[in-house]
């Protein structure tokens, strides 16, 4: 996964919790989906070499292998605990050589340009200080021709119900805490700006929506609930938080009411995320 921005550059502010890769498996619900979304705006080669920025431990490297069964995969992450993860989980397709698992950093990946044919990256770049350095490397790697794809949340455009201002209240302290190395919430609004400024043509826009009622959530167990809600980005991002100034008490307050929301029998909540894609030009012709 990418870094944060502060203190240690090789870290994000998930990389120190032991149920990371438990929080991401719960998140992991509609990859595929949404892989296949992506996909659909500039359909890549069959047999595609495919680089994958933050793997984490591997949900969209196994919605890669289903999407593209004839492509190679390269996946990468920072995190060499969720790499090992990752690499036992898709065992069988680390020997047949359809997926290899490196670490690297999504900032500065470690390969030659023009290697492959299509880029993916997952819930990446919001952790990223700098998201168009990220960007720029994909459009580096990728041959002329290839496609890079990004799917990221958009939190402004979700809502909730029956504490709407819960959700604002998150956002307001995503904001005050953005410069220390909180996530950037409100990135997928930002994919089709990125992707233009590193170079991509064609870029294409995908919205992706979603929603879930209290009957949803209350047909999981209490760790289950735990390790869904939004109140997890709390505790993971508690020293983080304290450095922008906010106070414990805010924060235990701010979990307390998302906590009560997604309990709460009447519960509603809806999101949309986005996918971008775009394919990477012909260099232009100089007289």
């Amino acid at each position: 996964m990418p870094a944060s921005s502060a203190g240690d550059p090789a870290r994000y502010i998930g990389s120190e919790d032991p149920y990371e890769a438990e929080r991401q498996a719960a998140h992991a619900t509609g990859v595929l989906d949404e892989l296949r979304a992506g996909l659909a705006l500039h359909p890549p080669i069959p047999a595609a070499r495919v680089v994958e920025l933050g793997c984490g431990a591997g949900n969209v490297t196994q919605a890669l292998l289903e999407a593209q069964p004839e492509a190679t995969i390269v996946a990468t992450d920072r995190d060499e605990r969720l790499l090992a993860q990752a690499r036992e989980r898709l065992a069988d397709a680390v020997r047949m050589g359809r997926v290899r698992f490196e670490r690297a950093d999504a900032t500065s990946l470690p390969f030659p340009a023009r290697t492959f044919d299509l880029a993916i990256c997952r819930c990446v770049l919001m952790h990223l200080s700098d998201p168009l350095l990220a960007v720029a490397g994909l459009y580096r790697v990728l041959e002329v021709g290839g496609v890079a794809v990004a799917v990221e949340p958009d939190w402004g455009a979700r809502a909730l119900y029956p504490d709407p201002e819960a959700l604002g209240a998150l956002l307001d302290l995503a904001r005050r805490a953005r410069p220390f190395g909180f996530p950037d919430m409100l990135l997928g609004r930002k994919l089709y700006a990125l992707f233009r400024a590193a170079g991509f043509g064609d870029v294409s826009i995908a919205t992706l929506a979603s929603s879930a009622t209290g009957a949803d959530f209350g047909a999981l167990t209490e760790e289950e609930r735990m390790e869904r809600g939004p109140w997890r980005l709390l505790d993971q991002a508690h020293p983080t938080l304290l450095q922008a100034g906010v106070s414990d008490e805010e924060i235990d307050a701010l979990k307390a009411r998302l906590q009560a929301v997604y309990r709460h029998p009447e519960r509603f909540s809806a999101g949309m995320d986005f996918a971008a894609s775009g394919m990477k030009p012909a260099p232009a012709l100089t007289e």
